[in-house]
């Protein structure tokens, strides 16, 4: 009788190595995948995929925007900081949102279902690959790679922070190479921040669809929040039919950065604001502007949504104060000027503050100068501040009103 260790273990119906360990069964039952879902399955080097696909033509809608780019990428791309290759068009671009089983990220959390959509000469391309089983995961990233081939960039919302790290961490652990690697990458979640965080409460993508979009997800959406459990719940049952719900959420989602990329790409590159348009929509984009260097584009567009004499007007000071540098630099003083009294007008300190230091340097008019200089000392005198913040901001002004009585004593009369 063979007396090894491993002869003993067999006799104690232990199995030893992985010749003998079953593969995870790809389930093909009544409600399987392949039954529920119509796709295909895709054959890789390591194994397959389960890939669902539609077409949507260039007419198609989404909401109240096109899937198709309709205006130009540059300010997008000066934002974005794209590479050269980036910049020239956005046909190479794929955009991407992935399902996971935990939002917590870690080694255990993985992508179960990945959504992407490129632009074709017919349309849009829309591809979902989804795991019909764990044991399937290193096929769809094998699939995942040859379908990123040839992509320039991706397009995601939030995807800096969560998709992409998480995708490159599972082929790191698969023993692969990340198609995302050397990548440029537009995430439009900073973009939608950065855009409405005064006008939304909330940049989540679907309260951008309703706000921004006109989009209403029909019945077979599923919260977020609920479809981890949804493809648990599916991995213990077999059945898939409540992935179907899953899938449709994840359509949905790539199709509105779809959509959401197209806005900003209209948007941003427009030659004249709307008379319609509201003020607030557009504060941000000067913002934007400024911030890229593209002063002259900013003032335009300023010029068009800055109305003081209009009362029920909101009006972003910060915005106007900024502008206001602008025309100064430029020493365009007759627009300069009907800012800042403007903005006197409406007890915003930078006001009186630009208004004073204009007429004692460039006007050399010491009693305007000096009438500003006390207005905004009694404006600061009766803000409820911090006593040592709000003695150094008195002692400035003062110093300032001081100065402007000794010039107005040996100014000439």
């Amino acid at each position: 009788m063979d007396d090894s260790l491993t002869a003993k273990l067999k006799r104690l119906g232990i199995k030893t190595g992985t010749d003998e360990v079953p593969k995870p069964p790809i389930y093909s039952g009544e409600f399987s995948v392949d039954e529920v879902i119509p796709g295909e399955i895709i054959q890789t080097a390591f194994g397959s995929t389960y890939r669902i696909r539609k077409l949507f033509d260039r007419s198609h809608a989404h909401g109240a925007l096109s899937l198709v780019i309709e205006g130009e990428i540059g300010l997008v791309a000066d934002w974005a900081h794209l590479s050269p290759g980036g910049r020239t068009s956005l046909e190479n671009f794929i955009y991407l949102d992935t399902e996971t089983t935990g939002l917590s990220g870690g080694t255990g959390t993985f992508a179960f279902l990945v959504g992407l959509s490129r632009y074709t000469q017919g349309g849009t391309e829309f591809s979902q690959f989804l795991l019909r089983d764990p044991s399937e995961e290193r096929g769809m990233l094998t699939a995942l790679a040859e379908y990123m081939d040839g992509a320039q960039g991706v397009v995601t919302y939030n995807g800096k922070a969560f998709d992409i790290p998480l995708l490159n961490s599972r082929y790191v652990l698969n023993r692969l190479d990340s198609p995302f690697t050397n990548l440029d990458h537009i995430d439009l979640l900073h973009l939608a921040r950065r855009m409405w965080k005064k006008k939304l409460a909330s940049r989540r993508l679907s309260n951008v669809e309703i706000e921004i979009l006109r989009v209403e997800r029909g019945q077979d959406e599923v919260p977020g929040y609920l479809v981890p459990q949804i493809y648990f719940d599916y991995l213990k049952t077999r059945d898939a039919r409540p992935l179907a719900g899953v899938l449709y959420h994840n359509e949905m989602d790539v199709l509105s950065m779809a959509a959401l990329l197209n806005y900003f790409t209209v948007t941003l590159t427009q030659n004249e604001v709307p008379a319609s348009a509201s003020p607030d929509d557009y504060y941000p984009l000067v913002s934007l502007l400024l911030d890229l260097g593209k002063n002259e584009e900013a003032c335009r567009v300023f010029g068009s949504i800055f109305r003081p004499s209009e009362q029920n007007l909101s009006i972003d000071w910060e915005i106007v104060e900024r502008v206001g540098k602008v025309y100064r630099r430029n020493s365009d003083w007759e627009r300069a000027l009907v800012l800042w009294q403007a903005a006197g007008e409406r007890y915003q300190e930078f006001g009186w503050e630009e208004l004073a230091k204009y007429y004692e340097h460039v006007e050399r008019n010491y009693p305007a100068a000096l009438y500003y200089a006390e207005s905004r000392l009694k404006y600061v005198t009766s803000l409820n501040l911090g006593p040592f913040t709000k003695q150094q901001r008195l002692k400035e002004i003062q110093k300032r009103i001081d100065r402007i009585k000794e010039r107005q004593k040996i100014s000439p009369a």
